[in-house]
């Protein structure tokens, strides 16, 4: 096993970062004057074995950011080794590489990081180190499509009504973010009242559950958004479907599609 410490950090380190899951009071992770404590669970011949350290204290951090966290980790990993008399051959650094879904062109530096990896391993040499990228690798490869079922004014301002919602897409109602989206225009309107829609002008995007809380995107610029056209929000891969309240108000679910 690998003991999970929550090593402090200071707030410059953690400045950038969209969501702090350590170096701070967090439910997650050993205090480091804890460690102590579980080395005698942790023997040789016992049915648990110490292989090293995790520690995943942040997320959203840039390249930079996130090497100056993974050589803190690994500095008090080499410290804990000579305090305690132990052989600790591996580390997780942990994730959180910065998905920006406000600007989704914007690509986490992979490069820069891997040259920093190297450079850190080399000065640590025997230690195997170990990321947990997810987000970063699978955020950009899903796509949510769905349909704008109306679109109505409240108090002078427009809400496109989609027929999915948070249920299905729940990321940015738990990063607080609005969603990247492309409109997919449908010109077939077969209904026997006039198209409602909406032209050069900010749209907020909800969903048909009955919480202010379904909301996908607020006030998104869009040149053209008409009742019958398709939503594709884009960096739906990672922290989506898996994270909706799936039967909320008894929705059906979504259908998928695996495209080579």
């Amino acid at each position: 096993v690998l003991l999970r410490v929550n090593l402090p950090l200071g707030a410059a380190e953690l400045g950038g970062a969209a969501l702090a899951m350590g170096g701070r009071p967090s439910p997650f992770g050993l205090d480091p004057d804890h460690v102590g404590d579980c080395l005698p669970l942790l023997t040789g011949d016992g049915p648990l074995r110490l292989r090293g350290i995790h520690a995943h204290l942040a997320s959203g951090l840039d390249a930079a950011a996130q090497l100056a966290v993974a050589a803190r980790i690994a500095d008090w990993t080499r410290d804990a080794e000579a305090r305690y008399g132990l052989d600790l051959p591996e580390v997780c650094v942990g994730g959180g590489m910065a998905v920006d879904y406000g600007r989704p062109a914007e690509r986490f530096d992979w490069a820069a990081y891997g040259d920093g990896l190297r450079a850190l391993a080399a000065r640590h040499p025997g230690r195997t180190f170990r990321i947990e990228p997810g987000r970063a690798l699978t955020a950009y490869c899903g796509w949510y499509v769905t349909d704008v079922l109306d679109i109505k004014h409240s108090h002078g301002e427009p809400f496109a009504v989609l027929r999915g919602g948070t249920h299905h897409l729940r990321t940015p109602a738990a990063k607080a973010h609005s969603h990247p989206f492309t409109v997919l225009p449908r010109e077939t309107w077969s209904r026997p009242w006039p198209r409602p829609g909406v032209r050069d002008t900010p749209v907020t995007l909800v969903g048909q559950l009955c919480t202010p809380k379904d909301v996908l995107a607020t006030r998104a610029p869009v040149p053209e958004l008409r009742a019958g056209d398709r939503v594709a929000f884009a960096l739906a891969g990672a922290y989506a479907w898996n994270i909706s309240h799936h039967d909320f108000l008894m929705h059906p679910p979504p259908s998928f599609h695996y495209l080579n």
